[in-house]
């Protein structure tokens, strides 16, 4: 399997008063580690009760946590709410400090997403590692917006867009995309997105499954039938199984490394992988991706 760095935050996501590790780069973490991969997480989270819950998912998922990633600082909260319609929404209480990913390091891919991509200091350590990444090494990047937290739209849109230029794969969610480009459709947006650099721009449409542009070809694919529980951790969910669908083919996270034509077949197996990762954890109460039997299970069927 892959040798894989992700980096970004790790908080619990408190829901009718009960703490649960997430955060989206933790819950891809989790995803690649769950599906057999080698996983290390650069991130922080504190030495207090939350702090040793997130450990332990970590640990049990066997992600390798980076040295200086347990600091003395609390550890991070975001308060969820589901509404009727099921869907999450939250508030967070978040800092993070990132120890850097060592210039000489190889990595197969690296990931970051969400909050600590934008918020300092953690967001030039993240920065940083996507700028002196080595060129063997596979970036992908998913905004995953929470936009109570942005003080400055327009700082927060050059951050992400810098990401997504220094990125192979970008994944955003529809909600994402009419936050960022309120003026354009989505089929715009992810046109504008790989107008920026990435070869493979993918956006979630909740239910209605999701979008994809490669080298100008089209993908639009339907979401898998599932039996709705919550949509926590569904976008970090489809993030892992589409990372996961794209180094099961070799040829294709080459393609996307060079900037090189993809087979159709390809990129739609990587999204199906992506949208059977969601429909598992979306069928389950909280941030829970799947392991890797029933995923493979899943996909057999």
């Amino acid at each position: 399997m892959s040798s894989i760095t992700v980096m970004g935050e790790s908080l619990v996501d408190v829901v009718s008063g009960l703490a649960h590790p997430g955060g989206s780069p933790l819950n891809v973490a989790v995803g690649l580690a769950r599906l057999g991969h080698v996983v290390q997480f650069h991130t922080e989270f504190g030495q207090d009760a939350h702090g040793q819950q997130i450990a332990e998912h970590l640990r049990q998922a066997g992600v390798k946590v980076a040295s200086g990633s347990v600091t003395e600082r609390a550890t991070s909260v975001a308060q969820v709410h589901v509404d009727e319609q099921l869907n999450a929404h939250y508030t967070f209480d978040i800092h993070q400090q990132i120890p850097p990913v060592a210039a000489d390091a190889i990595t197969e891919l690296l990931h970051t997403g969400s909050i600590a991509a934008w918020i300092e200091p953690s967001g030039q350590s993240i920065v940083d590692a996507f700028t002196h990444a080595a060129t063997s090494s596979l970036r992908s990047y998913d905004p995953n917006l929470r936009p109570d937290l942005v003080e400055d739209r327009e700082t927060a849109i050059e951050r992400i867009e810098l990401l997504m230029r220094l990125s192979h794969i970008v994944k955003l969610s529809d909600v994402d995309a009419q936050w960022l480009y309120p003026d354009l459709d989505l089929w715009d947006v992810l046109a504008h997105v790989s107008s920026l650099g990435p070869a493979f721009a993918v956006m979630t449409q909740g239910g209605d499954g999701c979008l994809a542009v490669t080298h100008g070809n089209r993908y639009d694919i339907s979401a898998l039938p599932t039996d709705l529980k919550d949509t926590i951790g569904a976008g970090d969910a489809f993030m892992s199984g589409l990372l996961y669908g794209v180094l099961s083919l070799p040829e294709l996270a080459q393609a996307l490394r060079t900037g090189t034509a993809s087979e159709p077949a390809d990129i739609r197996q990587a999204l199906h992988h992506a949208l059977t990762s969601a429909a598992l954890t979306v069928g389950q109460a909280g941030a829970n991706p799947p392991w890797v039997d029933d995923f493979s299970r899943a996909l057999a069927h």
